[in-house]
């Protein structure tokens, strides 16, 4: 598949051709240590470290440019092979591996916050003052020397204390951070959430857009578009209004960054539409996952073929979903491995959903504000994402919206949970009814099976060995799906919404209970069981579970029972 064959249109190739020598230039300008060149290529593919973050994660003793110049020396003496021992004496002399960040205590912290006394099940208050102090322990912020010393790290400093998700996740990552403020909202840190806001701003003010995380290697990909949503969440729960209109051109550039780059036009019926797309331009492996990209591109006969291959990749991790048989095509299937991921020729139902909402949230804050020409700008945005989600991602036949292939031109009906991720952020058909939304989701959730598993609602129902495929269900996605049939309205979409946050809420304290973690996955076929596959071992935290655990008691508190309390103890506990 050409790169020229993902583009409708020449102004489609152009935006393409920008964004291009946009990662080019940054990838060139201070970062070639951290991001390419024959260092990074020699380490990784020497395999120093079991995991290849570890090295783009060390700090630099000198200058890098004098460390680039150390090295091609170092090289031509050893005739342009390194051995891997002189290798790690090199590294060792050459780097440090140091914590670019300090424990902090948020000023806000508190040790009973308000939500646990909405909680009726006293077992289940424990566990909230317990996942409360997890915050705590997750806390960090940047060191001085990171903020003096920024061209050593590969950390991009951020002003304010913050969250991190856990264990290897020791940056900022940018979707994560959705449920993590929604969860610190929850927990009555609303400073400590407006500084984790302030952060991405910061991001966006210095890039023009909010990177996958805050380290130099991934400011050629985003995460999926949250930070207008996490505004929203916010100033819903402060009216901090004055946070929206001090930054409201910083969110702008972040929803017109997608705008600018990301879109391309599907033709259906004789229209034409503008849909998203995940799409990264590289010509290298991920630096944090080096070795793994360069063994899976080895296949391919030539650079060109590889290259195309690492865009596809980068693509995919783009879509926080890395990685999954969602982005895999073969032989008009969703079939394969690594070596058949696609992601950038596919449009994304959930991608686009996010979008619409975002700008719908624009649309209102300049209404709010009485700029109604900007308000009448993003509203004709929402509309025309709006229109085209119907039009193209929408199947009345199935019951659902299937992401769509742009290349062979047919939807991919395949079960993937993000599919009704509309139903979530309400860009839906206007026309629809309560009933016959609730009648079209609740019909393609029983046509699937999948609420018949005791963990949870997987994320897929692909055995692919892949971490976002089955049996593993995911804290991002329960919540949008759990919380999108609550949405609907109706008693039978409310009840399913109940019964499945109940089925979740039990695996988590489950697991919790067993090994005092939670999980930045879980296993659908075994309650409390930390999800398995792909590129690493599964992490513990962790900060997107932790905030959808109290989104859900937030809702449903006074009606959670855990299986260790009677209905009498619930009573003599006066709740």
């Amino acid at each position: 598949m050409s790169i020229g064959g993902l583009f409708a249109t020449f102004s489609e190739y152009v935006q393409y051709a920008i964004h291009k020598l946009r990662i080019v230039w940054t990838e060139n300008s201070q970062h070639n240590i951290y991001c390419e060149g024959d260092l990074l290529n020699d380490v990784q593919l020497g395999q120093l470290y079991d995991d290849s973050k570890t090295f783009v994660d060390l700090k630099l003793r000198y200058p890098e440019d004098k460390v680039i110049e150390k090295y091609a020396a170092f090289k031509r003496q050893h005739n342009g092979s390194v051995p891997v021992d002189d290798l790690r004496k090199f590294v060792n002399e050459n780097f440090e591996e140091v914590d670019e960040l300090e424990p902090w205590m948020p000023a806000d912290f508190s040790d009973r916050p308000s939500i646990v006394d909405r909680v009726r099940d006293p077992v289940y208050k424990q566990w909230m003052i317990d996942l409360n102090d997890v915050w705590r322990i997750l806390a960090r912020r940047v060191k001085d020397d990171v903020f003096e010393n920024p061209r050593l790290y590969s950390f991009i400093p951020v002003p304010n204390g913050f969250v991190v998700p856990g264990g290897r996740f020791r940056e900022l990552y940018y979707w994560d951070t959705y449920w993590i403020v929604n969860g610190l909202l929850l927990c009555d840190m609303q400073s400590t959430a407006r500084g984790v806001l302030e952060n991405m701003v910061s991001l966006v003010k210095r890039f023009g857009f909010v990177p996958n995380g805050s380290r130099k290697y991934y400011l050629n990909r985003s995460q999926p578009p949250l930070l207008i949503q996490m505004v929203d969440s916010y100033v819903k729960m402060t009216g901090d209004w004055p946070f929206v209109r001090e930054n409201i051109k910083y969110l702008e550039s972040e929803f017109m960054y997608w705008m600018r780059f990301k879109m391309v036009s599907v033709r259906k019926n004789g229209n034409t539409y503008q849909l998203a797309r995940y799409f990264c331009y590289s010509r290298s492996p991920r630096p944090e996952s080096y070795r793994e990209d360069y063994l899976s591109a080895s296949i391919f006969e030539d650079e060109e073929q590889r290259t195309d291959f690492y865009i596809k990749i980068k693509s995919a991790a783009e879509s926080g979903m890395d990685f999954s048989s969602r982005w895999f095509v073969k032989d008009g299937q969703n079939k394969g491995n690594l070596s058949d991921i696609a992601a950038p020729q596919i449009i994304p139902v959930d991608l686009n959903a996010f979008l619409q909402a975002n700008a719908k949230i624009l649309s209102s804050w300049f209404l709010e504000m009485g700029n109604y020409a900007k308000a009448k700008t993003y509203a004709d945005h929402a509309i025309h994402l709006h229109d085209a989600i119907k039009e193209v991602l929408w199947h009345e036949d199935v019951g659902t919206w299937l992401d769509y292939d742009i290349v062979s031109k047919k939807r991919r009906n395949f079960f993937y949970v993000s599919n009704l991720t509309p139903i979530w952020t309400g860009s839906y058909d206007s026309s629809w009814t309560q009933q016959q939304l609730s009648d079209k989701v609740l019909g393609y959730i029983k046509s699937t099976g999948i609420t018949q598993f005791v963990g949870g609602v997987p994320i897929s129902l692909e055995h692919s060995g892949e971490q976002w495929d089955f049996p593993n269900s995911w804290p991002p996605y329960q919540a949008m799906f759990v919380q999108g049939l609550d949405k609907i309205g109706t008693v039978e979409a409310r009840n399913k919404a109940f019964e499945l946050a109940d089925l979740w809420i039990k695996s988590n304290f489950k697991g919790f209970q067993e090994t005092q973690a939670m999980f930045e996955k879980y296993d659908v076929l075994k309650p409390g069981t930390n999800g398995g596959g792909g590129e690493y071992v599964s992490q513990t935290g962790f900060g997107w579970t932790n905030g959808v655990v109290f989104e859900f008691f937030d809702r449903w508190g006074n009606q959670f029972k855990s299986s260790q309390t009677k209905d009498d103890d619930i009573f003599l506990n006066g709740t």
